[in-house]
């Protein structure tokens, strides 16, 4: 059976073709000489509204959002450029321009007043700011990236008082949540994604993930494996944690949340120059989290340490290295499953009593971790900077994890305990260049890489572990404990399992400049990975160990209808995931290639106002054609040429226009469905998150004098219906849409800040991917002191 018609506003591959035709047919620009540039302060944030004054010319210019100004037709010739800020001291610099040329100055602004969460200037904040060099690796603004990403920066997070790690993405247009309750699992696109980056290299734990060490986080959207890789990516894109570092100013602040389901959070975030002189510099974020569950069991507690130290050896080499240590216990997250047989088509319509976890506190899981990170920043010449990065993470899986699964009228509760460890580390080198090369700009990136995981499994699965009644009174429910748990185990073999795998990449990336408003991107890398396999330790036997070698390449235009302001983009952008090679039942052993997704995308961005409007909307659309799956016409067999295909719309606005307004908005359509795997499933949609997503947050600061220091917040969520499954034979289960709301109101001022916030306002009954309740209505309060 055909899929259904695709979703389409219009031919991706043609609007690609038409764009590049319209772009190559641009004349050169002018040969005028320009400056361009970007202001910093001290702790390494983008100062906006900032006045550049270039004597000579008598023009004078502000920085926009994100701290960037540019001057364009000069004549070649001697200029005095300065910056100067309202609570900064001025800088200026001579320069000496010649003619056609294009030179960078940037200014490093020594602030008067001290400051710990960044430049916030006359009311406006700057949640539009997305420029970061760890997004292509070279150091592009927004306007010029033919991708499409996100960010969320840590002034969200403190705004609305966010504790989890789940909460953080709701700000994300298109991605909605895959496991719930302090997991990490999301959907991008169609397809399920993790947080496996930290600062753009590898941090692959199980663990859930702390706030309180976030700068930002970046949202990369489609398949992203050039740059980063198979194994810490999707198809959909991927996550990037940025986490706090270490500045030259002595300040702090200490936070204490108190809420409802006995949430109680203390957090602190403490900068010291330990030898200020010398350049050497300490941070340190600490969070404990103590929380219980709206069900009948249930509750997470969480110590969470991240030390950073920065020295700045001399003015060409930065040392930096920081650790993140982490100890959860935890009761598993609540997990459903109905069966795709199961007569009901939704959660509503199941009647059940969501408050029930079907498991008791005693079973609980401990998930350790120790994240190091460091890197040596070299500036090798003016034109040319190396960086090398190292980071290894281990974790630890220790207790009990259930899910259940509904089986007509009953449960089936399934039990796993593991002691199991876990071992990843990543280094990488990259080289990257700023230069012109026959009049024309080049950034340009040239890296190798190298990924390690290996695994140490030990784990025994009850199968059920027992069977109890869907609905009403069954005395069973509350049979299970650690003393039953444990007593069943110890009549089954545990697992023991030893697994490794190694990948080595190279890669590169260059940004040329064809003229001065229309770039072009071209990146490949080449990938080898090499599985050991697994060794089965009761067996004493190897399987499955296989080796490949993949190439993906990523193409992108991009052209500034308005230089700063308005620009077009188009990108090709290829990720892959590794296949094993398959023993048939005739004994055969095939060797599958990996399968390969393939992006069309083309779109538009904004940056209006200077930076106080900004926005993004793209089409894209997604194939796979080499997808495993069981052949149809010999039993036991694998072949591979299934696929999925995914498309959709994405649009996000960043409104700061009015002083002390602000609004963050999102909106996303995905049509994901498979082709070529099963006639019953072919061409509906399955498990890859909701068709539709909003997400808003409007925030009001007071200006008026009696009022100054007081804001609100409300916004919300929208998901469309998610299936969980859908057949042509067994029908349909899906999870109804929804709309929740949140609304926050603070009080901030030079020492303290305080904040109230309620979670689903409305109190609204909604369920998650894995067939639980969401959080009923919370409300808690916040205290934070600056020291």
């Amino acid at each position: 059976m055909k899929p259904p018609i695709n979703f389409n506003f219009f031919n991706p591959i043609g609007i690609f073709f038409i764009l590049v035709m319209i772009l190559l047919s641009h004349k050169a620009f002018c040969q005028a000489a320009a400056v361009r540039g970007t202001i910093k302060s001290q702790t390494g944030e983008r100062m906006p509204f900032v006045t550049v004054s270039l004597s000579e010319s008598k023009k004078t210019v502000q920085t926009d959002n994100n701290g960037d100004y540019s001057f364009t037709t000069l004549q070649a010739g001697n200029y005095i450029i300065s910056a100067k800020y309202l609570g900064a001291n001025m800088e200026s610099k001579q320069i000496t321009l010649l003619n056609g040329q294009e030179m960078v100055v940037d200014f490093v602004l020594s602030l008067k007043e001290r400051v710990l969460d960044g430049i916030e200037i006359s009311g406006y904040r700057r949640f539009g700011k997305k420029e970061s060099e760890q997004v292509a690796k070279l150091p592009l603004k927004n306007l010029e990236n033919p991708q499409v990403y996100n960010v969320v920066p840590k002034e969200i997070l403190q705004e609305q008082v966010i504790v989890t790690y789940n909460d953080v993405l709701k700000n994300v247009t298109g991605v909605s949540q895959g496991l719930v309750n302090g997991s990490n699992s999301f959907y991008m696109r169609g397809f399920e994604n993790n947080s496996f980056i930290r600062n753009g290299i590898q941090d692959r734990k199980d663990n859930s993930l702390e706030v309180a060490n976030i700068e930002h986080i970046e949202v990369l959207k489609g398949p992203s494996a050039t740059l980063f890789g198979n194994s810490l990516t999707s198809f959909g894109g991927l996550i990037n944690r940025v986490t706090k570092k270490p500045f030259d100013i002595a300040k702090g602040e200490i936070s204490y949340t108190l809420g409802g389901f006995d949430l109680n959070r203390i957090t602190a975030d403490i900068n010291t120059p330990l030898v200020k002189d010398a350049g050497l510099l300490m941070r340190t974020n600490i969070a404990y989290h103590d929380e219980g569950n709206y069900m009948d069991a249930g509750f997470t507690k969480r110590l969470f340490i991240a030390p950073s130290l920065l020295y700045k050896v001399n003015d060409r080499l930065t040392i930096s290295i920081d650790a993140e240590i982490y100890q959860q216990k935890a009761n598993d997250f609540h997990r459903l499953f109905p069966e795709m047989s199961f007569t009901k088509k939704s959660t509503e319509s199941l009647g059940i009593n969501w408050k029930r976890y079907y498991h008791g506190n005693d079973l609980t899981e401990s998930k350790p971790s120790v994240s190091i990170y460091a890197e040596a920043a070299y500036q090798l010449s003016a034109k040319w900077k190396s960086q090398t990065l190292i980071s290894q993470t281990k974790h630890s899986s220790v207790g009990y994890r259930v899910w259940n699964e509904i089986m007509q009228d009953s449960v089936n509760r399934n039990i796993r305990y593991s002691n199991s460890n876990y071992n990843s580390i990543e280094i990488q080198q990259n080289f990257t260049g700023d230069f012109e090369l026959a009049g024309h700009r080049n950034r340009l990136v040239v890296g190798l890489d190298y990924y390690n995981a290996r695994s140490n499994e030990n784990f025994i699965i009850a199968y059920p572990f027992d069977r109890i009644g869907l609905k009403g009174k069954d005395p069973a429910y509350t049979h299970i404990s650690k003393a039953t748990v444990d007593a069943f185990l110890a009549t089954l073999n545990p697992i023991r399992t030893i697994s490794e795998q190694s990948t080595y990449s190279a890669y590169f990336s260059d940004v040329f400049n064809i003229t001065h408003n229309f770039l072009a991107m071209a990146s490949l890398r080449i990938d080898h990975f090499a599985s050991g396999g697994s060794y089965d330790l009761a067996a004493d036997t190897v399987t499955g160990k296989f080796s490949q070698t993949n190439l993906s390449p990523k193409l992108g235009l991009v052209y500034q209808l308005i230089p700063d302001k308005i620009s077009l983009f188009g990108n090709y952008m290829n990720g892959f995931a590794n296949n094993g090679p398959a023993i048939q039942p005739d004994g055969a052993r095939t060797v599958f290639k990996p399968s390969n997704a393939n992006q069309w995308e083309a779109g538009l961005k904004l940056n209006l106002l200077d930076g106080k409007l900004n926005s993004t909307i793209s089409y894209y659309d997604i194939k796979v054609n080499d997808i495993l799956r069981p052949d149809p016409t010999r039993n036991g067999f694998t072949i591979q040429d299934g696929g999925q295909i995914s498309s959709g719309l994405e649009t996000e606005l960043i409104v700061n226009m009015v002083k002390g307004f602000n609004i963050i908005a999102g909106y996303a359509y995905n049509k994901a469905y498979s082709i070529n795997t099963n006639a019953d499933i072919d061409g509906l949609r399955q498990w890859t998150g909701p068709a539709q997503t909003v997400n808003l947050w409007v925030n009001y600061a007071f200006q008026a004098t009696a009022l100054q220091g007081f804001s609100i917040g409300a916004g919300g969520n929208y998901n469309s219906k998610a299936y969980i499954s859908q057949s042509r034979q067994y029908g349909e289960f899906h999870i109804p849409e929804y709309v929740v709301m949140n609304a926050v109101a603070g009080y901030d001022i030079k020492r303290f800040r305080i904040s109230f916030k309620v979670d689903n306002l409305t109190n609204k009954l909604y369920w998650g991917s894995y067939v639980n309740q969401m959080m009923p209505r919370r409300f808690s309060a916040n205290l934070a002191v600056k020291l």
